[in-house]
């Protein structure tokens, strides 16, 4: 019955419902019960962090690019024990309200036991039991309870963090930047480091129109027909060996590949659009790389 009126009701009328603060509310909480749960987003976070060989984030000032929905990330942070977590978006998408779905939800020991390498399992334990207490989290809460501050809207292709900090974290961001503003954008955000500190950059680059059926169709689509927009929905197509040379070139910094996955399951377009750059088939068909970067 729901999808037969789905069906019934005009686009545009669906697409201000879509719009609607009730449906990004449910969007939200479906992320919370699902992608976006603590247990998770923790195991991500261990993940990238055994690979990089990261220090510990004990006292640390950090940031995440791109928070979404429910700020789990952040959340991870605070249980590493970070002094202080900004969680920054270029539009201010976050429902703190949907914390506890993403904290109760979650198996609570595989936090504890993922993170126990990069902080004290104890001092985990007691921080997780510390966020199941509240039982509805608000922006005020986090920032004077858990030492995380919700700062959006903010684009980092033109503007900087107004304080340094000593980690930035994203997870499938950069791929959503439009392909003239990643160099100043990486500037911008190796500035707001302090010296000794570290990025980590988790980018998917991968069609996100149709990622299991199609993921590399876009790659075929004239230049000229690839504005701004679709490069923010759909992913600005920049392939790995040009991310490479786009860290290479911040100077003043170290930048590595923790890993690289391909996808050879599907096939390349026929023709690949002369403004791709990229090396050779293989370059096409990497889908997701970590950056692991450090200021000199």
């Amino acid at each position: 019955m729901r999808r037969l009126i789905s069906r019934l009701l005009p686009v545009a009328f669906k697409k201000k419902i879509h719009q609607s603060a009730f449906e990004k509310k449910r969007y939200a909480h479906g992320l919370a019960s699902s992608s976006k749960r603590i247990d998770i987003c923790a195991a991500q976070f261990a993940h990238v962090f055994h690979l990089a060989k990261h220090p510990p984030l004990e006292g640390k000032v950090c940031a995440e690019v791109g928070a979404g929905w429910v700020l789990s990330h952040a959340l991870v942070c605070y249980l590493l024990g970070a002094k202080k977590v900004i969680a920054t978006d270029i539009r201010p998408n976050a429902y703190p309200e949907c914390i506890p779905f993403a904290l109760k939800e979650a198996i609570a020991y595989i936090p504890r036991d993922v993170l126990a390498p990069f902080s004290d399992h104890s001092l985990i334990r007691e921080r997780y039991n510390r966020l199941l207490s509240v039982t509805r989290f608000s922006f005020d809460i986090l920032k004077e309870d858990f030492g995380i501050e919700y700062l959006s809207p903010i684009n980092f292709a033109s503007e900087k963090l107004n304080a340094p900090v000593d980690f930035i974290y994203s997870s499938s961001v950069l791929e959503h930047v439009p392909h003239e503003d990643v160099s100043v954008l990486l500037e911008n955000l190796g500035d707001s480091l302090n010296p000794g500190g570290t990025m980590i950059h988790c980018i998917h680059m991968e069609d996100h129109k149709d990622i299991n059926g199609n993921p590399f169709e876009f790659l075929k689509i004239p230049g000229a027909e690839y504005p701004r927009n679709l490069q923010s929905n759909r992913g600005n197509r920049i392939r790995a060996s040009e991310w490479r040379n786009l860290f290479d070139n911040l100077k003043g910094y170290e930048s590595d590949f923790i890993y690289n996955y391909s996808r050879l399951d599907k096939p390349l377009p026929e023709s690949i659009d002369a403004s791709i750059r990229y090396i050779d088939e293989a370059d096409l068909r990497l889908s997701h790389i970590g950056v692991y970067t450090r200021k000199k």
